[in-house]
């Protein structure tokens, strides 16, 4: 019954368009109603048990020092450096450009963890390039919009972070090591549609892109190379230290805000030593919404476990007769039906902490079937009711959300075609945990 009434509750305070995070609180709120006897120990017990678990693997620490990090790469034109790097040794052949631009999504997308920051500062800088070169409005568009939604899923992924905590504080190395090649292989699905669409369609202006790719490459090599490595060099240190076991993801946090604050004041040249403490204090109270709803979302799913909510649905289901099989592409359907509806941590912070229990009761991978989750709630990005990415790219395309959603579409099918392989065969991606990177 007081599974039952939580459910009610928490479904009629969303129907009522609450905010989610007052949704999360008020439902959490209930539970002492629910517990009888011994209730006010209870909830205090839960509170306690959640919020501390969410501090001891310093994951609010890990999300802000990513999020400043992010904000101070992305204030150091580290874009600009990334892809005249790959354009000076491929920019000329057929298809390349758009290709280039997607690698350069993929690697900033492993320096600032945000799939919004990569769209916004990879397609205010290649779009109007790709659009001077000849390539077609809403093609250039559609790409940058769907490789920018691979920064939620390839590591450090902020929402990954956070759904790890969600999970119960799942452990993040393997977390991020089938993330980083599920995140490749959809880069690698998009490069392939890029390259067959400019075979079909023709390579732009080819002129103007030789006369583009020309004028790099009278610059010294060794110059270019000199003033993009220290750009290239951020997710091999980011993630470098992480798979190596050198440091955890919060000191590898905190690695990669003294490097990003190092390059950009030091060697690029383009922060002043007074912004710093002004850019530190902005990104951290633009994190604090995220970290107070996952601190709520931990003590709901504390309340949950309680109340055996979790354990109650995996025997329905198990007694039901759905195969894990079935259960996971149900799970994916969920969260691609509340990516196009609601913001992606919102709808973590409902679906996770109720799932991952029921999926570790099925057997299936917790891991993959996580990272499977996130690139569903990448493919939100790209939704034309609430995706970020499409508002991010919209007025810098100068079009409607309606107009490139329309595009989109096609791409965001690659992502959920790799999100269902993720889920239906983690073997081709578990590998990447078994010690690969580790000494």
């Amino acid at each position: 019954m007081s599974t039952v009434f939580l459910i009610v509750f928490f479904g009629g305070i969303i129907v009522l368009s609450l905010p989610i995070v007052l949704s999360i609180l008020l439902s959490a709120s209930s539970i002492p109603l629910l517990m009888g006897s011994d209730t006010a120990l209870s909830w205090m017990q839960i509170a306690e048990n959640a919020i501390s678990g969410a501090v001891a693997n310093n994951v609010g620490l890990t999300i802000v020092l990513f999020m400043v990090a992010g904000e101070f790469m992305a204030k150091g034109k580290l874009t600009d450096k990334i892809f005249d790097t790959f354009a000076y040794f491929f920019g000329k052949k057929k298809g390349f450009m758009p290709i280039v631009s997607i690698v350069t999504c993929m690697f900033y997308g492993a320096i600032s963890g945000s799939g919004p920051a990569t769209t916004a500062a990879v397609g205010a800088m290649c779009y109007p390039l790709l659009i001077e070169m000849g390539y077609g409005k809403m093609f250039s568009a559609s790409i940058l919009v769907s490789a920018g939604c691979l920064g939620m899923v390839i590591p450090p992924s902020v929402p990954l972070t956070g759904a790890a905590a969600l999970a119960g504080g799942m452990d993040l190395v393997p977390l991020y090591q089938i993330a980083a090649v599920a995140g490749v292989a959809a880069g690698v699905l998009l490069i392939i549609y890029a390259y067959l669409y400019c075979l079909r369609k023709g390579n732009g202006n080819q002129e103007y892109i030789d006369k583009t790719v020309d004028e790099l490459r009278k610059r010294k090599f060794s110059d270019l190379l000199k003033e993009s490595l220290w750009a290239l060099f951020t997710p091999v240190l980011i993630l470098g230290t992480i798979f190596t076991g050198i440091a955890d993801t919060a000191q590898a946090a905190v690695i990669s805000l003294i490097y990003s604050i190092f390059v950009a004041t030091c060697i690029y040249k383009t922060i002043k030593p007074s912004e710093i403490l002004p850019m530190i204090k902005k990104c951290t109270l633009n994190a604090a919404p995220l970290c107070f709803m996952i601190a709520l979302a931990s003590v709901f799913s504390g309340a949950m476990t309680a109340l055996d909510i979790p354990a109650q649905l995996a025997n329905a289901l198990i007694s039901s007769g759905i195969s894990g099989s079935v259960l996971i592409l149900l799970i994916l359907g969920c969260m691609l039906l509340l990516g196009a509806f609601m913001d992606c941590g919102a709808a973590m912070a409902i679906i996770v902490p109720l799932v991952y229990p029921i999926l570790v009761s099925y057997g299936l991978d917790p891991y993959t079937s996580i990272v499977s989750i996130i690139i569903c709630q990448a493919v939100g990005l790209c939704s034309p009711l609430c995706g970020l990415c499409l508002l991010v790219m919209s007025p810098i395309a100068e079009c409607t959300i309606g107009e490139l959603g329309k595009h989109v579409i096609k791409l965001s099918g690659l992502l959920v075609l790799v999100a269902v392989i993720v889920a239906l065969l983690p073997g081709l991606f578990s590998w990447a945990t078994a010690g690969a990177f580790l000494p």
